[in-house]
């Protein structure tokens, strides 16, 4: 074999491995991200669904959206309209009412909701609540 094959293979070689080892990282990377949110899940998150676009329904459908997922940790302790019927809400939003990010974070990932805003209230029974607006089915499907 030349020198210039030689070194054609050796080339290709190395390339050839760091082509394994990054598809290799890539792959059980993601599979452990993945158990780990499955392995973090909390034990009961406290959540109000609230309806902030007027849609008929919307709270119920996404209250059900939840009993079919099976989401047996997810306590939906109210599913209501907006205090005053005040149907104002574009976009759906997190409201925290207890600070904890672990749940906030397992919500965040379950809904696909982004959106947040902190109202701590230390006497509140619930976690959160979600505000649905008129993008609600976006999430909710």
């Amino acid at each position: 074999m030349s020198p210039v094959n030689r070194k054609a293979l050796l080339v290709a070689l190395c390339a050839l491995s760091g082509l394994i080892l990054i598809g290799y990282f890539l792959f059980f990377q993601r599979s452990e991200k993945q158990e780990i949110a499955v392995e973090t899940r909390p034990t009961s998150v406290k959540l109000a669904i609230l309806n902030g676009c007027g849609v008929d329904g919307a709270a119920t459908d996404v209250k059900e959206y939840f009993i079919n997922k099976n989401a047996g940790n997810i306590d939906i302790i109210s599913w209501r309209n907006v205090d005053r019927d005040m149907f104002i809400y574009g976009k759906s939003i997190i409201v925290i009412k207890r600070e904890d990010e672990e749940k906030l974070n397992y919500i965040m990932n379950l809904t696909g909701i982004t959106r947040k805003i902190y109202a701590l209230d230390p006497n509140s029974i619930e976690d959160m609540q979600i505000i649905l607006g008129n993008d609600y089915k976006e999430y909710f499907k």
